[in-house]
C-alpha cells in the first residue's frame, strides 16, 4: 500500500500524536477530534466513515488517565474497547487498513528490568491496559489488514498540549530549586515525529500484526527521563529521586513497561533510533518556541 493518494482519516486529530500525524503523514489526512467523532457512538460512526470512504484508519483516540480509568472502568471500556469495535465493524469486508495505537504498558507484570518484546505474553494490570488489550483482540478477530503498535511514554507535542510531558517538566524545573521524580518504573521514552516515521514505512511496506514501536532505551525510569529533560534545558534545578509515599496512584501500574522493536528488527525496517537523541532535538524545537513566546 502506498501513493500518496491514499486517503487516512485520524481519529483523536487534536491529541499529541493526532496533531503530528495531521502535520507530518504524506498521504491526504482527514482528521477528527473526539467531539466530532464520538467513537462509542456506533450510528453516528458509520455514518461519517462511510461519507469520508478512507483507505487507512489511525485510531489514536482513547481514554488515556490510567488513574481515572480505574474509578471508571464503564467509560474506559465504552471508549476504549467499544469505541474501537465501532470502526472494526464499519472495516470488515473492506479493503482498510486499520491501525491501532496500544501500548506497552499492557505487557504487565512478567519481567523485571528485561525488555518485552512482541512474543511475551500480555497480562494488563489496570482498566487501561486491560480495555486497550480487549480493543487488540476484537482487532486481531475480525480484521486481516491491521497494524496494533504498542509504544511507549510519547513526547514530541506542541507546548499548547495539556499532556506535554517534556514542557511541562520544564515549568517545573525552571521554576524550581528541586524537584521530584519516581524511580521505580521503567520504559521508554518515544517521539512521536519517530513514530509517524516508523508508520510510513510500515505502510510502505505493506506490514501487518503487531509491533512495538519505541525508541531504543535501556532501563531508563521516570527519574532518568526527568534529570534528561531538565539537563537538556539547562535548568538550575536539581531532580531527585521521590520516596515511595510522594506519587501514590491508584492505578496498579507495571514497573516494567520497557520494550524492544523485536519483530522491526527482525524485518530489517527499524527506525526508531535511540530516544536521547530524538529527546534533544524535540528539546530544541521547544527552546525556539517558548523563545519567541
Amino acid at each position: 500500500m502506498s501513493g500518496t493518494s491514499m486517503k487516512v482519516l485520524i481519529t483523536g486529530a487534536n491529541g499529541m500524536l493526532g496533531t503530528n500525524l495531521m502535520k507530518l503523514i504524506s498521504y491526504e489526512a482527514i482528521g477528527f477530534t473526539s467531539k466530532e467523532l464520538d467513537v462509542s457512538d456506533s450510528k453516528k460512526c458509520i455514518e461519517l466513515l462511510e461519507s469520508k470512504n478512507p483507505n487507512i484508519i489511525i485510531h489514536t483516540a482513547a481514554y488515556t488517565n490510567v488513574e481515572d480509568c480505574e474509578g471508571n472502568p464503564k467509560k474506559a471500556y465504552k471508549i476504549n474497547t467499544i469505541g474501537t469495535q465501532n470502526l472494526v465493524n464499519y472495516c470488515i469486508n473492506k479493503d482498510i487498513l486499520f491501525i491501532y495505537i496500544s501500548s506497552t504498558g499492557i505487557y504487565g507484570t512478567k519481567k523485571e528490568n528485561i525488555h518485552y518484546n512482541e512474543f511475551d505474553e500480555v497480562n494488563p494490570t489496570t482498566i487501561h491496559h486491560k480495555s486497550k488489550y480487549e480493543a487488540e483482540k476484537i482487532i486481531q478477530s475480525h480484521l486481516c489488514k491491521y497494524l496494533i503498535l504498542r509504544t511507549g511514554w510519547l513526547f514530541g507535542g506542541d507546548i499548547q498540549h495539556n499532556k506535554n510531558f517534556v514542557y511541562k517538566r520544564y515549568l517545573e524545573a525552571k521554576n524550581n530549586r528541586e524537584i521530584y521524580s519516581d524511580n521505580s518504573q521503567i520504559g521508554n521514552p518515544t517521539s512521536i515525529k519517530d513514530l509517524v516515521k516508523q508508520i510510513e514505512i510500515l505502510i510502505k511496506y505493506n506490514q501487518y500484526g503487531i509491533f512495538n514501536c519505541v525508541n531504543e532505551a535501556k532501563n531508563i525510569s521516570r527519574y532518568d527521563y526527568v534529570r534528561k529533560i531538565v539537563e537538556l534545558f539547562e535548568c538550575n534545578c536539581e531532580v531527585k529521586v521521590a520516596d515511595d509515599t510522594m506519587f501514590k496512584r491508584a492505578a496498579p501500574v507495571s514497573k516494567n513497561e520497557s520494550a524492544e522493536n523485536f519483530k522491526l528488527n527482525l524485518l530489517k525496517i527499524n527506525k526508531m533510533i535511540n530516544w536521547e537523541i530524538s529527546l534533544k532535538e524535540y528539546i530544541e524545537k521547544l527552546k525556539m518556541e517558548i523563545n519567541e513566546k
